[in-house]
């Protein structure tokens, strides 16, 4: 027969008393690993998604598209719209329509009689023709007036939220409504690509057809002059409309409008020096021309954009030996073609595989334009995405306008090529982008989850330790009649503590080992059924999280249920408990 005062003997004959307790502790152990891992995959996956920025950095054109593309068209469709009303009279009712019917009704003798008549009916029926191909040039002009208009509405809708977060920050509601009602301002509110050409081929049709127009209007009125001077005055002849003004306005604001249309497919100034000067910056590795652009994957804690490299072919091989990382499936996007690459983490997050679609196409979230087939899948420690600089630049305009620059460093160069890069650009329509800005951002979103995180921790283990409390002071005044026994036949106060810290310390032990194993077994499989599959990161056993972050909930416990017990039995009299059970 084994000692009937041992530990295990002990834990024998209360085990429905010990097992309640390491089922509560190993329940909450479990919860606090799971959520703590959950927030560090979330941050590791993050890395992991902008890990390319550890050995580049991107220098990316300062202004947004809606920036840079609203500002200019507004200043010019300002004085469009207004001169889109005046040609609408001009021909209108009483304008070139009723001019050219009133020469027309000239009687035929009084034409036959006067050779220029016979050219102002000409001139007349010209200007009526390029003023009703003027009214048909303007349509899309009209469309980008209405859509400007919306975007100032939209501004101000801004504003009055601004104002009403500022009196009032706590109350989301605004916010709410805003996010609503608002969420596709820019793809709605904006032209793309397509427009813009369009519009530009408009552009180029009103210019032709008012210099037409202007020179039709000039000849009618030389027309008219040269029937005057000649002393043929024709009583019933209409005096025709001279809107010179008009014309010249609208012609003034159409180059105004080229002009900021020509700006925009054209690189951002200043971008060739900044290649040649960068590439002058001792330590650097290689510089490469970027027409980058991103895809939206999904994460942990929301969505994320996933840059993509608009290389050149070398530079799809530089960046790839750069990374380690090699073509695992497939083959690199040739540089004619809407073709991309993508690491096989981000294939499995946008569940594509080599044949697939990516692009606005496929999700508007993406900004890579229309849909790009993948013809290459790629492995190795870093996630990268590549897609042709030619083919970008080429076939749309924003990607040759927002073009950037990549400048890689050489190993344990990188903070004096920063400066110099920093220092270069100045106060110049660019701006850096490295690992040291990107890990900054995404510390700074995740650091309030982390302190969320840790007031549940705290909040959790303060209850614990007073349910746990509560319990082995019951559990203690349920063995009054035990203790006092042992301390008859020989047990000293201290050595009555001495056992239950023994006994408390051997459940609080299994509590957190066995929370901890089933920790790794819930991770375990959910890593292996989610994580995966969906292109995200978790270490299952970062030591961090299993040890570190776990072991305050059993050490507190143990401390808070030890010290209210050893109260009692330092307390303890042993005389009282055997008279009252006698």
């Amino acid at each position: 027969m084994g000692n009937p005062l041992s530990l295990w003997h002990f834990y024998f004959r209360n085990k429905r008393k010990v097992l309640p307790v390491i089922g509560i502790l190993a329940l909450a152990i479990l919860g606090v690993v799971v959520t703590d891992s959950l927030l560090a995959s979330a941050r590791e996956t993050a890395y992991a998604t902008y890990g390319s920025y550890q050995k580049l950095i991107l220098i990316a054109p300062r202004a947004t598209r809606d920036q840079d593309l609203a500002n200019p068209l507004q200043d010019s469709l300002a004085q469009l719209h207004e001169v889109q009303l005046q040609v609408d009279v001009l021909d209108g009712p009483g304008g070139l329509s009723s001019y050219y019917a009133a020469v027309t009704a000239i009687p035929g003798r009084v034409q036959a009689q006067l050779p220029a008549m016979r050219r102002l009916q000409t001139d007349a029926a010209n200007a009526r023709y390029y003023a009703a191909r003027l009214r048909g040039d303007l349509v899309p002009l009209g469309d980008l007036i209405v859509r400007v208009q919306r975007l100032q509405s939209e501004e101000k809708a801004f504003e009055q939220l601004v104002q009403q977060l500022a009196q009032n920050p706590n109350d989301p509601r605004p916010l709410l409504a805003y996010l609503q009602q608002h969420q596709t301002l820019l793809r709605t509110v904006l032209p793309d690509s397509a427009q813009l050409g369009r519009l530009q081929a408009a552009v180029t049709s009103a210019s032709s057809d008012a210099a037409g127009l202007q020179q039709s209007l000039q000849a009618m009125s030389r027309d008219t002059a040269n029937l005057n001077s000649a002393g043929s005055n024709v009583a019933d002849l209409p005096i025709p409309p001279s809107p010179s003004a008009t014309i010249d306005q609208f012609k003034v604001a159409l180059d105004h409008l080229t002009a900021s249309l020509g700006s925009i497919q054209s690189p951002q100034p200043g971008l060739e020096k900044l290649v040649a000067d960068s590439a002058r910056i001792p330590g650097t590795a290689f510089v490469k021309r970027d027409a980058y652009s991103n895809l939206d994957i999904n994460m942990l804690a929301g969505q994320a954009q996933f840059d993509l490299y608009g290389f050149d072919q070398p530079g799809m091989a530089q960046l790839l030996a750069l990374y380690g990382d090699r073509v695992a499936v497939g083959r690199l996007p040739r540089a004619d073609a809407n073709e991309i690459a993508i690491s096989e983490e981000i294939a499995r997050s946008r569940q594509v595989w080599i044949g697939g679609k990516l692009g606005n196409n496929v999700d508007e979230l993406d900004r890579l334009p229309d849909a790009f087939t993948v013809v290459g899948i790629i492995r190795g420690p870093t996630r990268i995405g590549l897609i042709p600089l030619d083919y970008m630049t080429e076939h749309y305009l924003f990607e040759r306008r927002y073009q950037g620059l990549v400048v890689v460093p050489q190993t344990g160069h990188e903070q004096a090529v920063h400066d110099q890069l920093q220092a270069l650009i100045g106060d110049s329509a660019f701006r850096l982008f490295d690992w040291s800005y990107i890990k900054a951002k995404i510390d700074s979103l995740i650091a309030n989850l982390d302190v969320i995180n840790r007031f549940l921790i705290l909040l959790v283990t303060i209850v614990l330790a007073l349910v746990v409390g509560l319990l082995n002071n019951l559990f203690f005044r349920q063995r009054m009649n035990e203790f006092g026994l042992l301390a008859a036949v020989g047990y000293s106060r201290w050595g009555l503590i001495l056992r239950v810290v023994w006994e408390s310390l051997g459940v609080t032990l299994a509590s957190w080992l066995i929370g901890v194993g089933l920790g790794v077994a819930v991770l375990s499989w959910f890593n292996i059924s989610f994580i995966v599959p969906h292109g995200l990161l978790m270490n299952v056993f970062d030591w961090n999280v299993l040890l570190l972050h776990t072991l305050p909930i059993p050490l507190m416990v143990f401390l808070f249920g030890m010290g209210t017990v050893g109260w009692q039995l330092l307390r303890l009299d042993p005389i009282s408990i055997i008279e009252r059970r006698d």
